[in-house]
């Protein structure tokens, strides 16, 4: 600001000391008479302070070039980080919720566990339940088929067998004699 005062002045042909109020006035040397080695060193300092000037005021709109980028950058980095920031949260959310869901999952197979268990053990208790009826039935088929050989057996000779009143008809041959399971235990 100062070397511009200074330039101004100088066209101007004023001097920078404050004139003196009570002493009479030099006259102001006009342009013309001003030496040549001075009018030189004076465009000189023009030319210099135009340049400086010209280079400030690209220095400036590089500045402001690289303030506007800056803020261009901060608001692309910014938005991109609300982005991740809500990304983020979801896969918090997912993640919480396939660790729910795993751990229901989880309850659910050994409440799953627990129940065969509980049916195996049922099916072996209805298993042997069953393999004792067998063996009860086949008891019961044996001791029928020995009595109805004995009933035969006694028409046979004259004799009349004693009355049992838990055989209400006779057969005349053993009812179980082609059964395979007669005597042995079923397979379950």
């Amino acid at each position: 600001m100062a070397a511009k005062k200074r330039v101004s002045q100088a066209r101007k042909g004023a001097t920078s000391r404050p004139a003196k109020s009570g002493k009479a006035r030099k006259p102001a040397k006009s342009a013309k008479s001003a030496s040549p080695g001075r009018i030189a060193q004076l465009e000189a300092m023009v030319g210099k302070l135009r340049s400086s000037l010209v280079a400030e005021a690209n220095r400036r709109k590089l500045d402001q070039r690289v303030v506007a980028e800056a803020k261009r950058a901060r608001d692309a980095v910014t938005k991109q980080m609300s982005a991740l920031r809500a990304q983020g949260a979801k896969l918090a959310a997912q993640i919480k919720h396939a660790a729910n869901e795993n751990r229901t999952l989880e309850q659910a197979r050994k409440a799953a566990l627990a129940k065969i268990e509980e049916l195996r053990a049922e099916l072996h208790e209805k298993s042997e339940e069953v393999r004792r009826t067998s063996a009860e039935l086949a008891k019961l088929a044996r001791e029928s088929a020995t009595r109805a050989r004995e009933i035969v057996h006694s028409r046979g000779l004259g004799l009349e067998p004693p009355h049992d009143p838990d055989v209400e008809g006779v057969h005349d041959d053993d009812p179980f004699a082609d059964d395979p399971f007669s005597g042995e235990k079923p397979p379950i």
